[in-house]
Formats: structure tokens, sequence, C-alpha cells
């Protein structure tokens, strides 16, 4: 019989066990209107028919676009402290939510309770079967580039599984072989984070493409899906460089 846990992560990852999340959590902190998300919904239902596997989103927006997510698969962005865990959990149980996003900030001297959160978060999803992402920013989003090296980022997604996270988000180092050292180091499955807009699809599904041949199981992809003028092109594009193995030429192609 499987388990919780197991029959939860069917539903985030296919059967090649890879994934493509739609990373939609940013009007949860964002300090402006955010340009692809003034209707969320009319956009989940645009990234779902173009293949996202995985709609990533706050407790509002996964609320009122239960019926746009429909069959794919939801993960519930949260923050909290360690004394409302709980409460991040049962409002994922009670959504029906896949799983739980965390953010993790290894050697971030200002937020020193954040591996502490990271553990506790792990406990209680296992406590419920509920798969856990640990997005892993070594030294928090304003470090240096001694932060960002492929060896720091490498360290930063172990420790994030060694805290317990069932996989990672992280980012790309930039180039095949320094990203292999990550996947290498982390025990858990690791996905790329999809970083700043891009203005080049070429760009952007070489990035892809290449984290997947170093081994990265999906991508978790935000504002290059829901800011781009073709939301559903751009996600068919990137699904079938994760899920169909195709090359950036076929898949620019689904953009045409």
């Amino acid at each position: 019989m499987l388990s919780g846990k197991t029959r939860r992560m069917k539903r985030l990852f296919q059967d090649d066990g890879r994934c493509l999340i739609v990373a939609m959590d940013h009007i949860g902190y964002m300090n402006k209107p955010a340009e692809g998300l003034e209707d969320a919904v009319s956009t989940i239902r645009n990234v779902v028919a173009g293949g996202a596997d995985v709609i990533m989103t706050t407790l509002g927006t996964a609320q009122h676009a239960a019926e746009a997510i429909g069959s794919a698969g939801l993960l519930l962005s949260v923050n909290m402290s360690v004394d409302t865990v709980g409460y991040a959990v049962e409002s994922a149980i009670r959504l029906g939510a896949d799983g739980i996003k965390i953010m993790t900030y290894p050697w971030l001297e200002s937020d020193p309770d954040s591996l502490l959160l990271c553990t506790c978060m792990a406990s209680e999803c296992e406590k419920w079967g509920l798969p856990l992402l640990s997005e892993t920013i070594p030294g928090g989003f304003m470090a240096g580039d001694d932060m960002k090296t492929p060896e720091r980022i490498a360290a930063g997604a172990r420790v994030g599984a060694e805290a317990g996270a069932d996989y990672i988000k992280t980012f790309y180092t930039g180039d095949p072989e320094s990203f292999k050292v990550v996947v290498e180091n982390s025990s858990v499955p690791v996905v790329i984070l999809g970083g700043n807009k891009t203005d080049s699809d070429r760009d952007l599904l070489d990035t892809v493409r290449d984290a997947i041949d170093a081994g990265a199981v999906g991508v978790a992809m935000g504002r290059n899906i829901w800011s781009h003028d073709n939301p559903q092109g751009i996600t068919a594009a990137v699904a079938a460089v994760i899920h169909q193995d195709a090359s950036v030429d076929d898949a620019l192609k689904l953009l045409q």
C-alpha cells in the first residue's frame, strides 16, 4: 500500500520522475502589482493547459483558484515561525495540497532559526504525509558572490536535505558541469529556480535543457512563465524539454 507522502509525490512528479512547477507565490510578498498575475485564475488555466505539473502559490490564490488548478498538483508556499508550523500544515491539508514549500537560508546570520524551521516543518510534514520542498538560498538573496559558487549552492542543498526536505529548489550554477556538483552532493532530488526575467526564450530553454542534462529533475519557474507574452506556449516549451527530452530548437517551435 502506498503511503500518503508517496501518493502525493506522484501528483507532483510524473512517471519519468520529473516536474514542471509554475511558481506563483510572488504575489504573497511583492510590494507592487505583478504583471501577469493580476488575474491569477486565468494565468493558472493557461499554464495548466500548457502542461504545468504543479502550481506553487500562497493561501489566498490556492483557495479561490481550486477549480483552475484542477488535477494539477498544488504546493502551498508558507511563511511561519516554530510556533505556527502546525497551523501551516493544517492549512495545506484543508486545501488538499500535495505538499508545502518553505524558504531556508543556510549561513544567514540575520535568520538563525531558518534551519530549525526547516527541521520542524519536515517533522510535521512527515507526520501527515506531506512532501516538503525547501528553497535553499545560501546566505539569503542579498548575499555576495562568495555564497553563489557551485560549492556553496551544493552545500546549501545538502543542508536542506539533511534538515529533512524531500526535494530542493535552488539556483542553477550556470553550466552543466558545475551543476553536477550540486546534484551529486544533494541526497534528494533538485529542481532549479527560474531566476530573473529573461527576454530570450532560447536562453531560458537552454538553461532548462542544460539543468536537466546535468541531473535536475525539473524547474520551479515563475516570472519567465507568467509574465511571458504567451504563458501557455512557454509552459508547453519548457514541459517538452523536461518530459519529452526535446531539443531547444524543437521546443521553440511550440512558441511559433
